[in-house]
């Protein structure tokens, strides 16, 4: 059961531009095109924390515009009790299964990303998520721990990459790039800097490096041998980045990686050459080729990753097949 576009939608606007409650101009045709066509029904829930209605229900506009069926999970507006930033575990876990095993559902895209996703994917069934055809299931920050589980039990088809709230404001770049992705295309080649220099390729591995820490010691735990691993991050401090990236080198993550690429790391460093000064250290410790300058993370530029594609990286120049 879901809550149809009607109910969650207040207004829709006939002018496919308007200003939103902030004074902000958006685009509701921006998602015209983007999904291809074996993408017809995407499910809209809230696995981590409570997201900004306002954007979700203009996310909400532009889906129905670009022409899909969407389905609002029933506790995707639930409010989250007093001093917690997540509505109760049980509801946003029977939203996640009801998504997953609908027929219908080709896609999943959780609102936004924060705190509670961990706990969601250690307490469901995994035995349960079980239909025809895999969803595409779509998010990044709080998120990597459910794209970590699927790649750990073999479930799904996990992609990185906007969140439902990030789909409204991320740059058009971003939007053009998550298009490329989703119909398997090529889509622009990206110059990166090296830290370690060296030609690389590899299956794509991607989340957030405390998230990957966490899901790093239970029964997600998954050996990313072979593959390129693009790492992001947000309001760490130095030391306690440090603490998880020596972590996962300790478990011998990185042993038998393709090459690193580290993202936005957002609001975690004063300056620009402190940030760079920080993966310089972190490149220090690794025995592949590590490059930065892949615009994924807590940003609106934020490129999707598909870890079914392949990343090559020669020359510097990243390019995603």
């Amino acid at each position: 059961m879901s809550v149809s576009v009607a109910n969650a939608v207040t207004a829709s606007p006939a002018d496919p531009e308007f200003l939103d409650n902030g004074g902000r101009k958006v685009d509701l045709d921006r998602l015209k095109g983007v999904f291809p066509e074996n993408i017809k029904t995407v499910a809209v829930l809230t696995a981590a924390s409570i997201p900004n209605a306002e954007q979700v229900r203009l996310g909400l506009m532009m889906l129905e515009r670009a022409g899909l069926k969407v389905k609002v999970m029933p506790h995707t507006f639930d409010k989250a009790p007093e001093n917690r930033k997540s509505i109760p575990l049980p509801k946003r876990m029977a939203d996640f299964k009801a998504a997953w095993c609908d027929p219908e559902v080709d896609m999943i895209i959780s609102t936004r990303g924060g705190k509670g996703a961990q706990d969601v994917v250690a307490r469901m069934d995994w035995s349960e998520l079980k239909k025809k055809n895999d969803p595409v299931v779509m998010g990044f920050s709080n998120i990597t721990c459910v794209t970590t589980a699927m790649i750990s039990k073999g479930a799904g088809y996990p992609i990185q990459g906007p969140n439902f709230c990030t789909l409204v404001k991320c740059e058009d770049e971003s939007i053009e790039y998550l298009k490329a992705v989703l119909h398997k295309e090529t889509p622009p080649s990206i110059k990166l800097t090296a830290l370690r220099p060296g030609k690389c390729s590899g299956r794509i591995y991607a989340g957030h490096l405390a998230m990957l820490n966490l899901m790093n010691k239970g029964e997600f735990k998954f050996d990313p041998a072979g593959r390129v691993i693009f790492l992001e991050c947000v309001r760490r401090k130095e030391r306690e980045l440090m603490r998880h990236f020596n972590s996962l080198l300790n478990t011998g993550f990185f042993d038998k990686a393709a090459g690193v690429v580290l993202c936005h790391f957002s609001r975690s460093f004063t300056t620009e050459e402190a940030k760079l000064n920080f993966f310089r250290r972190m490149a220090e410790k690794l025995n592949c080729p590590v490059y930065y300058g892949f615009p994924y993370g807590h940003e609106l530029n934020i490129n999707a990753l598909d870890f079914q594609r392949t990343a090559v990286i020669a020359d510097g120049m990243l390019t995603i097949k």
